[in-house]
């Protein structure tokens, strides 16, 4: 008799995820999150109404735990770039999968500008984390 497959295996986690900024790894991120924002107008239409799609945008954030190898990270990319009232060029790549099928997504956003930028923050009794939210104006699906 054949053996029956684990329908468990068909399921994503969110353990199985990477994240590259410029390129590089983001050391210890717990999460990512995209998503594509329409902006719709509504349109009276007799006793009804229709939606008329006027544009999309994207947003997101990721966060990370602070570790020492990534502590400064933010604020090294960001800060000074800021600071002095330019926009640094940003793209990320994120990719998800699952271990048991092989199956993943790759996403590549880039046109990003951070809302904003945690200079500091710790909590007693707490592993730190750091969530940095974005905006992004293009995605593009690798696969």
């Amino acid at each position: 008799m054949p053996r029956a497959e684990n329908r468990s295996n068909n399921y994503w986690n969110g353990s199985n995820g990477d994240l590259w900024v410029n390129d590089s790894d983001w050391d210890k991120v717990k999460s990512f999150n995209l998503k594509m924002i329409l902006e719709w107008e509504d349109v009276p239409n007799g006793l009804s109404t229709d939606r008329v799609l006027m544009g999309y945008g994207y947003e997101g954030a990721f966060t990370y735990r602070k570790s020492d190898k990534n502590y400064n990270k933010a604020i090294d990319l960001l800060f000074a770039e800021y600071a002095a009232g330019r926009v640094p060029d940003v793209s990320i790549v994120a990719k998800a999968y699952n271990k048991a099928t092989g199956k993943r997504q790759r996403i590549k956003v880039t046109g990003i500008t951070f809302d904003e930028i945690d200079l500091q923050s710790w909590e007693e009794k707490s592993v730190g984390e750091i969530e940095m939210p974005f905006k992004a104006s293009d995605v593009e699906i690798l696969e």
